[in-house]
């Protein structure tokens, strides 16, 4: 009897997805002219590519979300890496449990498609698919439930090795010896990644499948300054050593992707996007609570500023951040565990949350994210102590606008943030009152500073400062994000070698509905990109609404116990992302 009779016929993927998280065209493009980023090039030269807009503000957690559900954060739920926590003015980590809509995998799997998912940010506790799903970025730890169905993780473990989230000493690279491990380990871990998606595409093959890798985001972020000869933070000594340290995880992903590629059948749809772009960091730094403190929107408790709590304060935020940088993630996340409230007390008294009198504080914001954060208004009936009558708000919002726009650089007198938005300019749905206030636009050409904390007894001095030009001794962000990122695309029924415009990141999902000729739910924010498709195709499949995919876990508890909480705290101050 023929052995090979009872064998499926292997299934092929319809679409695969590479996600790379960051990457941006003022790299890529100059790159490619100069005969690099050979395989990027060469699915540009056959299919159609441009900027992709991302969200705003350009961030991974509601980028990634609205790139998985075709909707704005008001729709989906997540805004940041932190939200409010009920009735109260604590932030709690936000992870995939807080998203409350379908993802395009759940209407592709209703639809009777399979769909296989690795790394994405934002997928954690990993939904239950017909297919499989590696949560990413939000995994507490490699111990964690991270891999649906749990019997993919002992094969993948027996057939590779033990996945890993995280890089050890990214917060404190202070000596070459450690900068050179961080970038070892994030080759490693980029090599693990590659390794486990040409695995499941050889042995679980999904009808779509999804593939991110995230180091181009944290390599851009430390190493941005090393190449960037206008830089502050540039170091021409080190150059030599790490000028092209970004590059170099470029080209690795950029082979990595050929490798994929390379399995695929010309049937396949391929497309490779990231969530934004990257650029350098600004030299002006704003003190965002420390102005509305001297507006007078934002007042500290009494005893906050007193003579004896101050050096204590002093020596314990000293404390704090010392023990932050000089222990490894390890040991960090042993001591979170054992003091989940020790910390989490640090974490307030580092960043002064809780020194704030707020029976007193009209405005504020939460200081402790490196991404510059939103404003926040302390509205009556809304805030747990809230004073801001709601007849107030506009008013109160305008006058905060207003003189946000006072804050002018010095060297050129220049306003420092060009555009605020209002919550209701970027916002729409049902969650849109858990979005920010006001969102102050830190990403576009001529509006770029970063922020830092605001601390009682320096209210008196001034609110935004010009950062020392020198090289830096400390794991500092030399890169942060911008608002575009890339999107290149090809298949059968795609153009060939053009470049599409006005494409964004929330297109994405009906799009790929549009691919496999399912209707695209009417409560999706995004649009077809139908400049894409080949003409003779969109006349033969005019683009169809569905009925609306509607929100979900609306009980929304964010799923993390305090012990996850602290490890994935960790991560993110490895990161960068927390101060």
């Amino acid at each position: 009897m023929n052995p090979n009779h009872h064998r499926e016929v292997k299934k092929l993927p319809k679409v695969v997805i590479i996600g790379l998280d960051a990457a941006t065209w003022t790299l890529i493009h100059p790159w490619i002219a100069e005969g690099g980023m050979r395989n990027l090039a060469k699915l540009m030269n056959a299919g159609v590519s441009g900027k992709l807009e991302s969200v705003l503000p350009p961030i991974t957690p509601p980028a990634w979300t609205s790139f998985m559900t075709g909707k704005n954060p008001a729709k989906h739920g997540i805004f940041h890496f932190v939200e409010a926590g009920a009735d109260s003015y604590e932030m709690d980590y936000a992870n995939g449990g807080s998203r409350r809509s379908p993802t395009v995998w759940k209407l592709l799997n209703a639809a009777g498609f399979s769909v296989g998912t690795m790394n994405i940010p934002f997928t954690y506790p990993p939904e239950p698919l017909d297919g499989f799903q590696i949560s990413g970025l939000d995994t507490p730890s490699e111990s964690s439930p991270f891999i649906h169905p749990p019997s993919l993780r002992q094969e993948l473990e027996d057939h590779m090795v033990k996945i890993s989230h995280d890089i050890r000493y990214l917060g404190f690279m202070s000596t070459h010896e450690r900068r050179d491990q961080v970038l070892a380990e994030m080759e490693k871990i980029d090599q693990q990644w590659a390794a486990a998606a040409l695995y499941l595409l050889e042995n679980h093959p999904q009808d779509v499948m999804m593939f991110v890798f995230m180091s181009i985001d944290t390599v851009q972020h430390y190493f941005w300054q090393y190449m960037d000869r206008n830089h502050f933070l540039y170091d021409p000594k080190a150059e030599r050593r790490y000028g092209n340290a970004v590059r170099q995880v470029y080209e690795r992903l950029d082979a990595a992707a050929g490798r994929i590629i390379e399995k695929l059948s010309a049937d396949t749809a391929v497309f490779v996007v990231s969530d934004h772009g990257g650029g350098p960091v600004s030299d002006r730094k704003i003190f965002l609570n420390r102005y509305l403190a001297q507006l007078g929107l934002l007042r500290y408790r009494d005893e906050a500023s007193s003579g004896v709590r101050r050096v204590a304060k002093k020596i314990f935020r000293r404390g704090f951040s010392l023990l932050r940088s000089s222990l490894s993630s390890r040991q960090k996340s042993y001591i979170a565990r054992i003091f989940p409230t020790l910390r989490k007390k640090a974490e307030l008294a580092y960043t002064s949350f809780a020194s704030i009198d707020w029976s007193r504080t009209k405005a504020y914001c939460s200081e402790v994210l490196a991404a510059p954060p939103s404003i926040l208004i302390n509205l009556k009936g809304v805030k747990p102590a809230g004073i801001v009558e709601p007849a107030d708000y506009a008013a109160l919002i305008d006058f905060i606008i207003e003189k946000l726009g006072e804050l002018r650089d010095p060297r050129t007198g220049e306003r420092v943030i060009v555009r605020v938005y209002r919550r209701d300019e970027l916002f729409h749905g049902p969650f849109s009152r858990e979005g920010a206030d006001l969102v102050l636009d830190w990403w576009s050409e001529n509006s770029q500073f970063s922020t830092g904390p605001s601390f009682p007894e320096d209210t008196d001095k001034p609110p935004l400062i010009i950062c020392e030009h020198r090289p830096s001794e400390t794991s500092e962000w030399g890169g942060t994000h911008r608002l575009h990122g890339i999107v290149i695309a090809r298949g059968p029924v795609l153009r060939n070698g053009v470049e599409i415009e006005n494409a964004k990141l929330i297109d994405l999902a009906p799009t790929l509905l549009y691919l496999l000729g399912l209707p695209v739910p009417e409560d999706m924010d995004g649009k077809v990109l139908t400049s894409a498709f080949r003409s003779d195709f969109l006349a033969a499949h005019p683009v169809r609404a569905g009925k609306a995919s509607g929100i979900s876990g609306t009980d929304h508890p964010s799923g993390y116990t305090e012990e996850e909480s602290a490890k994935v705290e960790e991560r993110l101050q490895a990161l960068g992302y927390l101060e």
